[in-house]
C-alpha cells in the first residue's frame, strides 16, 4: 500500500501507529512486529466526508506573504475572454505529484467582473484555463493567486507562491487572450528563487 503525503502519526500503544493519509483521504493504521509492518485502513463507519466549501469569488486582499512574487499584468480592455495559466519548470525538476500545485482567484471591485474557476489545480504539465467576464466596464483587477509545489528527482519539494494582477482598463473594448508565463528558477544559496513573465497575447 502507497502512503500519499502522510502526516499526523499517533502512538496508539503496543507498536500500533495512526497516520493521516492526507492524498487518499484516509486514516491507516500501521502495526510493527517481528516480520515487520502491517498498514491497513481505519474504517470510519458512519463517518461523512466534509461538504465541499462553495465557491464564491474572494475579494482581493491587500496583503500577500512576503515570499510571494507579485506580477502586474495589462489585462487590456476586453469585456470577456481566457485567461491561461502557463507555469513551467527547468529540466531536471518537475510538479510534485503529491502536492499539486494550485489557483484561486480574488476581485477588486467584487462585481465588476467574474472569473471562473474561481479556485483549481494546474494540469500535469502546469497549465490551467479561466474564463472571465467583466459586468461593467470600468477599471478592475483579478488576481491570479498561484501556489507552485515543484521537486528535483531524489531531493527535497519546493514551493513557490505567485500572484498575477491583472489588470483591466476602461476604453473601446479590443479582444485579446492574456496569457501569464511563470518560469520556476529554483532556489539556490544567494536566496534568488524564480523568474517570471507575464504577458498579454
Amino acid at each position: 500500500m502507497q502512503l500519499s503525503e502522510p502526516a499526523g502519526l499517533v502512538e496508539v500503544g503496543e507498536g500500533r501507529f495512526l497516520v493521516a493519509d492526507t492524498n487518499n483521504s484516509a486514516i491507516r493504521s500501521i502495526v510493527l512486529n517481528e516480520r515487520g509492518a502491517e498498514v491497513r485502513t481505519l474504517d470510519l463507519t458512519g463517518v461523512q466526508a466534509p461538504s465541499p466549501k462553495p465557491k464564491a469569488l474572494r475579494r482581493l486582499r491587500r496583503r500577500l506573504s512576503a515570499d510571494t512574487n507579485v506580477i502586474n499584468v495589462d489585462g487590456g480592455s476586453s469585456m470577456e475572454g481566457y485567461v491561461s495559466l502557463a507555469i513551467s519548470v527547468p529540466d531536471g525538476y518537475h510538479f510534485s505529484k503529491e502536492a499539486r500545485s494550485k489557483f484561486d482567484v480574488e476581485t477588486e471591485p467584487a462585481n465588476a467582473i467574474e472569473i471562473e474557476p474561481v479556485n483549481g489545480s494546474l494540469n500535469s504539465d502546469g497549465q490551467a484555463s479561466l474564463k472571465f467576464k467583466r459586468t461593467s466596464s470600468s477599471s478592475s483587477t483579478g488576481r491570479i493567486n498561484c501556489k507552485v509545489y515543484y521537486c528535483k528527482e531524489d531531493e527535497v519539494c519546493l514551493y513557490q507562491s505567485v500572484a498575477f494582477d491583472v489588470k483591466f482598463q476602461e476604453g473601446v473594448p479590443s479582444p485579446a487572450p492574456i496569457t501569464l508565463a511563470y518560469t520556476v528558477v529554483p532556489r539556490d544559496n544567494s536566496g534568488s528563487s524564480l523568474m517570471a513573465a507575464g504577458k498579454n497575447l
